[in-house]
């Protein structure tokens, strides 16, 4: 599982910020007793939270704190390359001086098997690149690797450009030296060390980030391989009905000739139901035509989520926008759905941006699993929790006191017609 999550000079990230999934020592009110009890894993002696969301106004930094940790677990996952592939990472804060000659930073604590790791690096736009095109774009300046040894923490490796201390990390004798600067160290040595630092990259790999904002047919290939199998099939059935979607059967019909045997279109995709005017009658419907934008992204989403609630690791499923096509009450079955550990067996987490208020209510979540995010005066995001907020009560009705400011997080508005100076001819004055 995720312990918390750092950046520092991503996009519009300048200071260092932190999304934690660490619960804080507050307490639910009485009534709302079983959202500390279902939404908490104890780990040890942490407590850690299944879901965590960030509200913020538009253009305030919400979807930057997720591409960052989106990208982070991606370019773990990426396989070494004679090429670089950190441009995405490599995208400093703009509002600085000399911002292209600067480091990003990126740096992630989670639990493998009970013990905590630290892992993280830092990366930067390469200057020698604008005039010698055979070197790499970005560089990896720093990089290091923390976990238990003994009783504290100590270093396993760490790195600064090609050179890397790795004296104490086992079986460093058969690691190669690193031969590309834009090569991360971990995923380098992890093709030699099948220990320490494959099972680090492993996990951050296994992580299952979505990319819905985008895509929402990229993980369509988890509902289709479900409803493919005659044993999962049901489940996956009564998963839909769950939320409202009462269909008797689905199928999906291939094409024989298609040369493209991993895309799964919509209109290919075929539900049946039985019809009200008559309930021996089944109406066989197309899922591009017949259906509408929530329900389709629902059915790119299920299979997903039942993979993810059901495996042997803990995952991480990011969710921009997760309000997008979605009624509110959807919404809140879906996030009780990941805090439910009758369902959610793996203790997979959720991380979630938001505009639906209807979310912001402490029987379904705690204080210390709302963020917000919002701009400074240097045009930076700031992220902070609700729990860091003083006076907040535990039971307070989160939805209005957000909306009225009292959290910030808002966007500033003010009136058109006072903005500007209009003539009594409807002409702009001066």
């Amino acid at each position: 599982m995720i312990v918390e999550f750092s950046v520092k000079n991503f996009r519009s990230i300048s200071d260092l910020q932190t999304i934690s999934f660490v619960s804080t020592s507050l307490k639910s009110s009485k009534e709302n007793e079983d959202v500390d009890k279902n939404n908490i894993v104890p780990y040890g002696d942490m407590r850690l939270l299944k879901t965590v969301g960030i509200y913020g106004a538009n253009a305030s930094g919400k979807s930057n704190i997720i591409k960052a940790l989106e990208f982070f677990c991606e370019t773990v996952s990426d396989l070494p390359s004679p090429e670089s592939r950190l441009s995405r990472l490599a995208q400093p804060f703009f509002y600085q001086n000399d911002y292209d000659d600067t480091e990003s930073y990126f740096q992630m604590v989670l639990i493998i098997e009970g013990k905590k790791y630290r892992y993280g690096f830092t990366v930067k736009k390469n200057s020698e690149a604008k005039n010698n095109p055979n070197v790499s774009r970005e560089i990896i300046t720093s990089e290091w690797l923390f976990g238990p040894k003994n009783v504290n923490q100590g270093k396993y490796f760490s790195r600064k450009n090609l050179e890397v201390d790795k004296v104490n990390l086992p079986g460093n004798e058969s690691i190669a030296p690193l031969e590309y600067e834009h090569t991360l160290f971990l995923i380098h040595a992890a093709s030699y060390n099948k220990d320490i630092c494959a099972k680090i990259r492993n996990n951050i790999r296994g992580y299952i980030t979505s990319k819905f904002g985008t895509r929402s047919d990229f993980y369509r290939f988890h509902s289709i391989r479900q409803i493919e199998n005659d044993e999962m099939k049901p489940r996956f059935i009564e998963f839909l009905k769950s939320f409202g979607l009462s269909y008797q059967d689905i199928y999906f019909k291939k094409d024989d000739d298609s040369k493209e045997t991993n895309t799964y279109p919509l209109d290919k995709l075929f539900v049946t139901k039985k019809a009200c005017h008559d309930l021996d009658k089944i109406v066989t419907l197309n899922m591009q035509d017949n259906e509408s934008d929530g329900t389709k992204k629902l059915f790119d989403i299920a299979g997903l989520l039942l993979h993810a609630f059901n495996i042997e690791i803990s995952g991480l499923i990011i969710l921009d926008e997760i309000d997008s096509n979605f009624h509110p009450s959807l919404l809140t079955k879906l996030i009780s759905m990941f805090n439910d550990p009758e369902i959610n067996k793996s203790n997979v987490q959720l991380l979630f941006t938001s505009h639906d208020t209807n979310l912001l209510n402490p029987s379904l979540m705690r204080r210390d699993q709302f963020y917000f995010a919002e701009k400074e005066e240097n045009e930076g995001t700031r992220l902070y929790s609700l729990a860091e907020l003083k006076g907040i009560r535990n039971d307070a009705d989160f939805a209005k006191q957000y909306l009225a400011g009292f959290y910030g997080g808002v966007p500033v508005l003010s009136n058109f017609l006072d903005d500007i100076n209009i003539n009594d001819d409807g002409a702009l004055g001066n």
